[in-house]
């Protein structure tokens, strides 16, 4: 057993023990304000009057408090405080780099009223003993004799190192309830209860810290973090920490601190909308007290986004709260869901390489820990992102991202990765996405591309990706790419391909203003009017011209501009001087080529006019 399941928490049964001895020379009054409060930020002894071995004790760089002894002993510190009216609160943290045993092991005196234990009243912990049984014991001294009352769980401190975070409450009956996290952190579990209807004590009292060690043990005694004061009313109800899926009926909720077992295995103090309702069983594991391990008989789908609403769930002092959290199921890629959707291996000087993932399933795809490779030059990178892509959502991976967005301008919706790819060269290669799975590596995709699927019209292909067309359309079919369009910028990273089409009727093909009348006058309203096109196939080049009721020509729109499947071109009623045109009917006349020796013109009118 590694030390992690040693000193994870454990649920130990509540132990009563009844002590009834009569402890006459102690009294009871109450001071305002009393506390104990070492947190060692400064030198030590610093403002804090300590007696007894104080040259054997200093304050290391870790803030904490440390043995520094010479030599094998003994060696004990003492501070005089007020005792804290009403119920009392402690907290400490205490750590011995070592497994403790008969000759090594500490006290922390929590209360006495004297610094020489043969003679002392009061009570104090021990850590530390012969065996494999350590715990945290509790001890009450009456006149220098110990009795025990009670122990934490059993071996919690018997490895190296052995440390624990303390919580402990008294109650003003005699109640001590103990809470510890063995660590070190301050997720704390229900560790000892005692009972001593005789607790009772003076004004003022003595704290301690004993050590006794071996040569090899000088140094290896720490403590931190101790405070005793009046105990706090709890009025924080638990917040959630998170909601994590799983599997595909199985969410597990952590609370911001230990709730109540009772409340939080009540299956009706869960729900969750979309049709998941309330889980059939819960499961709550004593050791991990902040949380709930929920199941439910209908599976949780990728591609929904769901809300738990917990109502009911307490902590330890009854504290509760409505609480909601939106989760969803996250899954990693597997055949069909993904498809490479772009590509640019040329880029411009001071870019990368990128390519472009599209996911096409109605799942919510994780995309971390996925794997990138040039299949034929067996290189893979793997990506690390919490990145998730959404359903019908691009996203682009490149090692210069702010280069992608600084060149061509995508917009604000545009989704980035930013990692290292694997080599590619610009003539030709494989890239391939892999799902690494525990029973064996899935190849979600792969394009073997090559430059030659570039536009036959573009002289330079240097910054111009290569888009996908159809994602229903086999990856690996040449006939499915294209050069991106010239409107923007020869590469559309992190959002919908210019050449996306997946319509093979001729609904809507052509080119249509998006409105009749425009008023090109710089008030901001309706200034400019977008002709919107549609084409049956990319590659086509546009000519744009724009003509005045006696048919001479008033702007040129576009010369040989390479389209997409789709997309919009802006006339903003300039003419070819920069001058705003004359109000009156335009004829705005297109002509579109394609190099397999299509050839088609279309025509509209609009109105350039003065406001209404």
């Amino acid at each position: 057993m590694n030390r992690k399941d040693k000193l994870s928490f454990h649920t130990v049964g509540l132990i009563k023990v009844r002590y009834f001895l009569l402890l006459s020379s102690f009294c009871l009054s109450i001071h305002i304000d009393a506390q104990l409060k070492l947190d060692f930020q400064t030198p030590f002894p610093g403002s804090t009057k300590w007696e007894g071995n104080i040259s054997n004790f200093k304050i290391n760089t870790e803030g904490q408090l440390q043995l520094i002894a010479t030599e094998a002993g003994e060696s004990s510190i003492f501070t005089k405080y007020k005792i804290p009216d009403d119920s009392i609160r402690i907290d400490l943290y205490f750590k011995l780099q070592f497994a403790p045993s008969a000759d090594n092991f500490g006290k922390i005196y929590l209360f006495v009223d004297k610094t020489s234990e043969v003679s002392a009243n009061g009570y104090y912990l021990k850590m530390g003993e012969n065996g494999s049984n350590d715990a945290v014991q509790l001890w009450k001294l009456t006149s220098g004799k110990s009795s025990l009352l009670g122990s934490g769980k059993m071996g919690a401190i018997s490895a190296d190192p052995a440390d624990a975070r303390l919580l402990i409450k008294i109650y003003r009956n005699g109640l001590w309830v103990m809470q510890a996290d063995y660590d070190g952190k301050t997720l704390f579990e229900d560790d000892m209860e005692v009972f001593d209807p005789l607790f009772v004590l003076p004004d003022s009292m003595y704290f301690g810290i004993y050590c006794k060690y071996t040569a090899t043990r000088t140094d290896k005694f720490f403590y931190d973090d101790i405070s005793i004061k009046t105990i706090d009313k709890d009025t924080i109800p638990p917040d959630l920490s998170g909601v994590n899926i799983l599997d595909a009926n199985t969410v597990q909720v952590v609370f911001s601190e230990p709730v109540d077992e009772a409340s939080a295995t009540k299956t009706e103090n869960y729900n969750v909308n979309n049709g998941l309702n309330i889980p059939a069983v819960i499961i709550y594991n004593k050791s991990l007290p902040n949380q709930s391990i929920l199941k439910f008989s209908k599976p949780i789908i990728s591609g929904i986004n769901y809300i738990l609403t917990i109502n009911g769930v307490k902590d330890k002092s009854n504290n509760t709260k409505t609480l909601s959290f939106p989760f969803s199921y996250n899954v990693r890629p597997d055949v069909g869901d993904l498809v490479i959707s772009e590509v640019l291996t040329d880029p411009y000087t001071g870019g990368d390489d990128f390519v472009e993932l599209y996911n096409k399933s109605t799942k919510f795809i994780s995309l971390d820990s996925i794997g990138i490779k040039n299949a034929q030059k067996s290189e893979t990178k793997i990506i690390i992102t919490n990145f998730i892509l959404q359903p019908g959502k691009y996203v682009a991976i490149s090692k210069n991202t702010q280069f992608l967005t600084d060149t061509y301008l995508p917009p604000d919706t545009a989704n980035f990765i930013s990692a290292t790819l694997p080599s590619l060269n610009v003539e030709s290669a494989n890239i391939s996405i892999i799902s690494f799975r525990a029973t064996g590596d899935v190849t979600v995709d792969s394009f073997d591309y090559n430059e030659k699927m570039h536009f036959g019209l573009i002289d330079n292909t240097k910054g111009v990706s290569l888009e996908g067309i159809k994602f229903s359309s086999p990856t690996n079919d040449a006939n499915n790419w294209h050069s991106s369009s010239s409107q923007n910028k020869y590469a559309t990273p992190g959002y919908k391909n210019s050449n996306y089409s997946e319509s093979d009727d001729d609904i809507n093909i052509g080119f249509t203003p998006d409105k009749k009348i425009f008023t090109p006058n710089g008030d901001g309203h309706e200034d400019f009017v977008l002709i919107t096109y549609k084409t049956d196939k990319p590659g086509y080049l546009a000519t744009m011209r724009i003509f005045d009721t006696e048919g001479f020509p008033v702007y040129d729109l576009a010369n040989n501009y390479l389209l997409g499947t789709e997309g919009d071109v802006k006339w903003d009623g300039r003419d070819n001087e920069g001058n705003i045109v004359r109000t009156g009917m335009y004829l705005i006349f297109t002509r579109i080529f394609h190099p397999d020796g299509d050839v088609k013109e279309y025509k509209s009118v609009v109105v350039a006019a003065d406001n209404f």
